[in-house]
């Protein structure tokens, strides 16, 4: 099968490859807890439940009622290849030429066989990032990561394998003025992107500085009003990595309680026809878009059989009304529109730390 341009064609590129995948591999991928972001829309996630209940995923992935699942299976499988070809191509890794990324991928073809490439390829080029071109290209005319369906590239047509009775033709013209077109795309993409980028980085060293002129005199303040000999500052949250390339500790609303939508575990008993609830949770870092809360609850552990939370001493005082537990995981969630209802004291702060 040869992979061509637009985004039906790469979906079905896409389909093929993970097809591919040793039943193990794919098994794995979708026991991994971000194989179903809380971003991922419900068809995705009840496409990627059922996969996991099935007896043989590999055997049935193919399958048109899965179709939602892949873009989110795909990335599980290629997770850690795409970390390691992105650490061989360094400062390249954003827009790689061919000869940058064809030595990439020969780096880490040691440990990552052909298929794990190949749903890295057909992930990268359906995502719609800069390199989604070469990446669709490398896989319509390089033999090894079986997706091509003769070695010959050198005809007028390619013809592109689909859902039973379908076939699309493209001519040799066609696919060049596509990818003249993607790539024309990509760049507007990339710039509109870094012009974002700027602004978004101007607001977060404003919102930085105005915290350093008044949190700590808030702080200092409170604790005079108590009568505290020695005021004590809160404890920073303690981020993963990736929560801290995404989200700031140091945003205006950390501490606050504010409403927000948070989906139930996969195993949550109390309510298994939902899919979640509007909840107080504790905001523990932010982005400009986003927020990373701990959701808070009226029953503490007892809704799960396997969940931790931390009780609160002062939860009138955070905007609670009841007795609350905080969960010790965090989620993201969409930043609200209102500001938070309550604040959490320094003692219930650290409480959770």
């Amino acid at each position: 099968m040869k992979a061509a341009g637009s985004d039906t064609d790469r979906m079905v590129t896409l389909r093929a490859a993970v097809a591919k995948v040793p039943a193990g591999e794919l098994k794995a991928a979708l026991s991994r807890p971000g194989a179903a972001p809380s971003g991922a829309a419900k068809a995705a996630v009840n496409a990627l439940n059922a996969l996991r209940r099935h007896r043989d995923p590999a055997a049935v992935v193919d399958r048109s009622q899965y179709r939602a699942a892949l873009p989110y299976l795909a990335a599980a499988v290629a997770e850690e290849c795409l970390a390691r070809t992105v650490e061989a191509l360094g400062d390249h890794s954003e827009n790689p030429t061919r000869e940058q990324l064809l030595e990439a991928i020969e780096e880490v073809r040691g440990p990552f066989p052909d298929t794990t490439i190949a749903v890295m390829l057909a992930s990268v080029a359906h995502d719609d990032l800069p390199s989604s071109a070469l990446c669709d290209q490398i896989l319509g005319d390089d033999p090894r990561f079986g997706l091509i369906g003769s070695d010959d590239d050198s005809g007028p047509v390619t013809t592109i394998e689909r859902d039973p009775g379908e076939t699309k033709v493209a001519t040799s013209e066609q696919r060049a003025a596509r990818r003249a077109k993607k790539e024309k795309a990509a760049a507007e993409r990339r710039r509109r992107a870094e012009v974002a980028s700027r602004a978004e980085e101007r607001i977060r060293q404003a919102r930085k500085a105005e915290r350093a002129r008044t949190r700590p005199s808030e702080e200092l303040a409170a604790a005079e009003d108590q009568g505290a000999a020695t005021p004590r500052l809160p404890r920073p949250a303690m981020l993963t990595p990736a929560e801290e390339a995404e989200f700031d500790r140091h945003d205006p609303w950390v501490r606050g309680v504010v409403f927000a939508w948070v989906p139930y575990d996969s195993d949550d008993r109390s309510a298994p026809d939902l899919e979640g609830k509007a909840r107080r949770c504790v905001v523990v870092a932010g982005s400009p878009t986003h927020l990373l809360v701990r959701p808070g609850y009226s029953l503490g552990g007892t809704n799960s059989p396997d969940r931790k939370a931390v009780p609160l001493q002062d939860w009138r005082q955070a905007g609670f009304d009841r007795p609350t537990f905080v969960d010790v995981h965090a989620v993201p969630v969409p930043r609200p529109d209102g500001a938070p209802v309550g604040w959490l004291s320094t003692g219930d702060w650290d409480a959770l730390w």
